[in-house]
């Protein structure tokens, strides 16, 4: 089941705006199907009166979940479904049409509103377009799946899986059905070492001895439960950022890897691309960070490795802690001044200083370098 169409009670600002498009739903819908008509050629075989039918059918079903507050009724997608695909349209075809008519409603309702609708209140309006086209895409996909369509077939899952995270030309409505993906993200990527089952992925993909896996996230609080699970299972796992599309699957499986690197080799936990920036630059260009690395430590080549792992840990716990000494204290197990001392030594060594902001963040950048590859 997909996520609830209405998340949140609509202002009644836009319940009369579905109300009033509901009131002139005939000639709404005899505008869609020339849109669609006008801007895709399977749509140009299909009757007028027919399409217009099928417009009016699908438009009612939303207005009346936008005015009742409810779940859409999606047996009216269905059924358009299961008649299209009778017809041979292919179904990225179909998909694509609902995406065009997702625009034109959102567009429509927002010019025709009376009064104009607040800034603040068109990002309600667009989300609440875009979950009932995907909760009707989810429908259409089901029914081509049961009128036995090919594109629909597990077999045509990893050639296509390879496609997307490889960055290749494909058609991305159809990889959306093999894959069981809504049209539209927002979509993250997984770079785990191992399949975490627990995880409500499209697919698991092994890549360059990885397991790679394409997650919906429609909601931050999508996001949030998927760390949750993850953050329970014994795993190393890199998350890419959201993204829009499919079209970015590939480039959000370069940033899973590079926020996979953020941990320690041998290290369980779950890595997000944009939580540590510092160690991501590092985890992004590993040699040049190295190179950069051995200058910054040079002086620290004087002491045993022992203290040296004693002074970078110190350094780091130091800068997890804000600054605090008591805290960086607490966490080692020692006096506030024995990490004043250590500060004060890798000053020394190195001849930077961990208080002044520039120095202290190149020594940060060495001290991350160490602690991801040991060096």
């Amino acid at each position: 089941m997909g996520a609830p169409t209405i998340t949140s009670p609509l202002p009644p600002e836009l319940v009369d705006l579905a109300k009033t498009q509901l009131a002139r739903l005939p000639r709404f819908a005899a505008e869609l199907a020339e849109r669609l008509s006008e801007t895709d050629e399977f749509y140009r075989r299909v009757g007028h009166d027919e399409l217009r039918a099928a417009c009016a059918a699908n438009l009612g079903s939303a207005f009346h979940a936008v005015i009742d507050g409810a779940e859409v009724d999606v047996d009216v997608a269905r059924e358009t479904g299961r008649g299209q695909a009778a017809q041979g349209i292919p179904l990225s075809a179909v998909l694509r049409a609902y995406r065009i008519a997702g625009a034109f409603t959102y567009e429509t309702l927002t010019a025709r509103a009376v009064p104009a609708l607040a800034p603040e209140q068109l990002p309600q309006v667009s989300d609440t377009v875009w979950r009932i086209v995907n909760r009707y895409c989810d429908a259409i996909t089901a029914a081509y799946r049961e009128a036995g369509d090919p594109s629909t077939r597990p077999q045509e899952m990893v050639p296509v899986l390879e496609a997307l995270l490889t960055g290749q030309a494909i058609d991305f409505d159809a990889a959306a059905v093999d894959l069981k993906l809504p049209p539209t993200g927002p979509f993250v990527v997984l770079y785990c070492d191992r399949v975490v089952p627990e995880v409500n992925a499209a697919a698991w993909h092994t890549v360059g001895g990885a397991e790679v896996a394409i997650v919906v996230v429609e909601r931050a609080a999508d996001l949030r439960a998927l760390r949750a699970v993850l953050d329970g299972v014994p795993v190393a796992v890199g998350i890419s950022p959201p993204v829009a599309s499919l079209q970015r699957i590939a480039a959000a499986l370069r940033r899973a890897k590079i926020a996979r690197r953020c941990l320690p080799p041998g290290k369980a936990g779950v890595s997000g691309f944009s939580d540590r920036p510092l160690t991501t630059l590092v985890a992004g260009a590993p040699k040049l960070a190295l190179e950069l690395s051995h200058d910054v430590l040079a002086g620290m080549r004087a002491v045993s490795p022992i203290e040296q792992s004693t002074l970078l840990t110190t350094l780091l716990i130091w800068a997890d802690e804000g600054g605090s000494l008591k805290e960086t204290a607490d966490r080692l197990f020692t006096h506030p001044n024995t990490i004043r001392y250590r500060l004060r030594r890798i000053h020394e060594l190195t001849g930077r200083d961990p208080m002044e902001p520039r120095a202290g963040a190149e020594l940060l950048m060495a001290a991350e370098v160490v602690r991801l590859n040991g060096a």
